[in-house]
């Protein structure tokens, strides 16, 4: 933490955050508390700072039992990127993490958000609402994808109503021959008239 600087906003003094912590809290598993989540969460360890300022009341200290609560669950949480709230577990990341934060600090210059902070709470509240939403936004994925995998398996059926009624129809059967024509020639009446020409008269 030697390289992680406070500045006075008065006097432009620095010193090193370790050196300041040593001076201000003197709580030892307060102060490995502030180290594990400075040095593990950064960059978010400004953010960090900034929020834990959020729990001070005015014109007060920042009781050690109080800070010692809120570091010691963040510390944990922050090395593992999982929280528990309600029975339930969500993994997060660093930007769930960075995005809670701002999503604090926003409510708080809104006047939204009530202060001084008297827990975690209201953060956790952020950061399982987000991984709510993330989950939501899978399943809906995955729901596009399989519905859209139905459709590609049936792309292939017809899709006009020829060829539906073609695919429905029975093989046609095989067409019939026209009835035979009787062959042109003489009619009966035309032979006999032709033969009685032909045959001589006297004979039968």
């Amino acid at each position: 933490m030697a390289d992680l600087v406070n500045t006075c906003p008065s006097c432009g003094a620095e010193e090193s955050l370790d050196v300041m912590f040593n001076r201000m809290v003197d709580d030892d598993i307060v102060r490995r508390a502030i180290h594990d989540v400075v040095i593990k969460s950064l960059p978010l360890g400004a953010m960090l700072l900034r929020y834990i300022r959020l729990h001070k009341p005015p014109k007060q200290r920042l009781r050690m039992t109080r800070l010692r609560e809120l570091l010691s669950e963040l510390a944990g949480d922050m090395a593992r990127n999982v929280i528990e709230r309600h029975g339930r577990t969500w993994a997060v990341t660093n930007d769930d993490w960075r995005g809670a934060f701002e999503a604090v600090f926003t409510a708080a210059d809104k006047g939204t958000l009530r202060l001084p902070l008297q827990s975690n709470s209201y953060l956790y509240q952020v950061l399982s609402r987000q991984a709510d939403e993330v989950e939501a936004a899978q399943e809906e994925k995955r729901e596009q994808e399989r519905r859209n995998a139905g459709r590609a398996h049936s792309s292939a059926a017809p899709t006009n109503v020829g060829e539906l009624l073609a695919a429905a129809a029975p093989p046609s059967a095989a067409p019939r021959h026209a009835a035979s024509m009787p062959s042109p020639g003489m009619s009966p009446t035309v032979r006999t008239m032709r033969a009685q020409v032909k045959t001589p008269k006297g004979q039968p």
